[in-house]
């Protein structure tokens, strides 16, 4: 059967050579002030999952990213647990996963004799792309074993030197038994924040030294959460953190012109999950929006489908929208109007008053204009976000004189082509994507620009 994720590991574990001089401190923001503060106590608990010595690392790194590192870090993961507050301002315990660099005494004298300050860290919070099944949370994805699970994490800790940040998202980790808030904007800011204020809280009460600069990146609906959480930290958390970059990858920053896209009768969905997802979340969260009167399965369908248990095939079935047995996995195989109502999708189109469409609209991200550096990528072929997603927040933001880049990466370049088994250029551009970030911050840290 096939399995299809966003948010694969291992397929991060590419050869990143280039972020190898990423290992050094910060060149700007490293003033080493205390900006956490009392009133950040949001930190419930924390479990440290892994401690791995440098030596392990180097192997690992040697093993997986790059057969000629000279050293490496240690690496030490921990489960957060964290007060936030939901979609729905209830509060909330949620989690991720906190992965913080452990520099050798040999390589802080190496600093030294440099005459380079000694080694502070540099923050990144990463956010995962979709998933469905609660397994696949970084905090239940990094599992103590001796060794390092959540690749990712090996590349930006073990041999870039951050300490980083991967929110799990509310419905999944500590608050599995609520409903994803699925591209919705409030709850996108604010589970990333808060795991950020938890994390610096925990790395100060353990006598990590940061140097507080923040980057911040994410694919597909972690490109979305991505520029969500970038907008809330300019907005209220800027006296704490130097935000140096942000990577948005591939995401739905304006959710009415992609519904507008996508929400047609006769076509064939290419990931009918995706609008699943959608449709469960917008009607769970918002009152006023009825699953029944816009969705043709049930409510105990989604319910059962989006209960953390099931992957993408498996919620296909659930939904009436694939039979595996005679392989058919749902993907360009049923119409639009096979899990919403023609009704519904005739109103959306035709209606600008459309009770779904005001929801979207309100859940749009292209409506403000950043101040840190920013840089949209994405596969220009992209098959599941359309490629105008980056190109239209791009003009707008650069017209409003954001510090602002577009990067299209070719289909061309990718290492896995479109196949039976990988059939989409959005999943397969996910190497090439956090390749291209890397890279990108890499030069902002060492000042390049």
């Amino acid at each position: 059967m096939l399995k299809m994720y966003l948010k694969k590991s291992a397929v991060y574990a590419v050869s990143l050579s280039l972020i190898g001089f990423m290992s050094a401190c910060g060149v700007s923001g490293n003033d080493g002030t205390d900006s956490v503060s009392g009133d950040l106590n949001n930190l419930v608990k924390a479990t440290v999952i892994d401690d791995i010595n440098a030596s392990t690392m180097l192997q690992v790194i040697h093993d997986k990213i790059d057969p000629n590192a000279l050293n490496a870090f240690g690496y030490k993961a921990i489960k957060i647990s964290y007060k936030t507050v939901g979609q729905d301002d209830k509060p909330a315990v949620a989690s991720g996963l906190l992965v913080i660099p452990t520099a050798t005494a040999q390589y802080q004298q190496y600093r030294l004799s440099q005459g380079k300050q000694p080694f502070s860290v540099s923050m990144l919070c990463n956010n995962h792309g979709t998933i469905f099944a609660d397994s696949e949370a970084p905090s239940n994805t990094e599992v103590s074993n001796g060794l390092p699970d959540y690749t990712q994490a090996v590349l930006m800790t073990g041999y870039a030197g951050f300490a980083a940040i991967y929110p799990d998202y509310i419905g999944f980790g500590d608050s599995n038994t609520t409903v994803h808030p699925y591209i919705l904007k409030k709850a996108a800011a604010r589970e990333a924040v808060d795991m950020l204020k938890a994390s610096m809280t925990y790395m100060k009460n353990t006598n990590v030294v940061l140097n507080y600069q923040l980057y911040i990146s994410g694919y597909s609906e972690g490109g979305y959460n991505a520029l969500a959480m970038a907008e809330d930290v300019e907005k209220n958390f800027s006296d704490k953190v130097n935000l140096m970059g942000v990577a948005p990858m591939a995401g739905p920053y304006n959710v009415e012109a992609l519904a507008d896209v996508d929400l047609n009768a006769t076509q064939a969905m290419a990931y009918p999950a995706f609008l699943a997802d959608l449709a469960y979340s917008y009607t769970h969260y918002y009152n006023d929006v009825n699953l029944s009167d816009i969705a043709i399965p049930s409510l105990a369908q989604f319910q059962l489908a989006f209960s953390g248990q099931y992957d993408t095939v498996p919620i296909h079935t659930i939904l009436g929208l694939a039979d595996p047995a005679n392989g058919d996995y749902g993907f360009y195989t049923h119409a639009t109007n096979e899990l919403f109502k023609d009704s519904f999708i005739s109103d959306y189109q035709n209606n600008q008053n459309n009770i779904m469409r005001q929801k979207f609209a309100e859940n749009n991200l292209d409506n403000w204009t950043p101040r840190s550096k920013m840089n949209f990528i994405q596969c220009v072929d992209d098959d599941i976000i359309p490629f105008s997603e980056s190109n239209d927040i791009y003009n707008k933001f650069k017209a409003n004189g954001a510090d602002v880049t577009l990067t299209p990466i070719p289909t061309g370049i990718l290492s896995q082509q479109k196949d039976a088994t990988h059939p989409f250029v959005h999943v397969n551009c996910v190497p090439a994507a956090y390749a291209t970030a890397v890279k990108w911050f890499a030069e902002i840290r060492n000042g390049d620009i």
